[in-house]
């Protein structure tokens, strides 16, 4: 059996992997306004709506961007109902 030879031991360091390919900033710019304006009528139709039921009937993974746009740009707030999230136009 050969045995390996007695040197200095390094720790070899790894940078961690980035696995979004995509920055924020260019995210956000794509978003299609067609999505705003979609979940803004949804919110119009049904005051009160939870983000989960939002997410439903837009037919998407997750809506928290969409939803922090508009209510950045002051036209939907959301309210805590208990441990629920509700959101209503403004």
């Amino acid at each position: 059996m050969k045995r390996r030879p007695q040197g200095p031991k390094t720790a070899r360091s790894q940078k961690p992997v980035k696995h979004r390919t995509r920055s924020v900033k260019l995210a956000k710019l794509s978003r299609p306004s067609g999505l705003l304006e979609q979940t803004l009528s949804l919110i119009k139709t049904h005051p009160g709506i939870g983000p989960s039921e939002l997410n439903r009937l837009l037919n998407v993974g997750q809506s928290d961007g969409v939803r922090n746009t508009l209510i950045k740009r002051g036209l939907v707030r959301k309210e805590k109902d208990g441990l629920a999230m509700r959101y209503y136009l403004v």
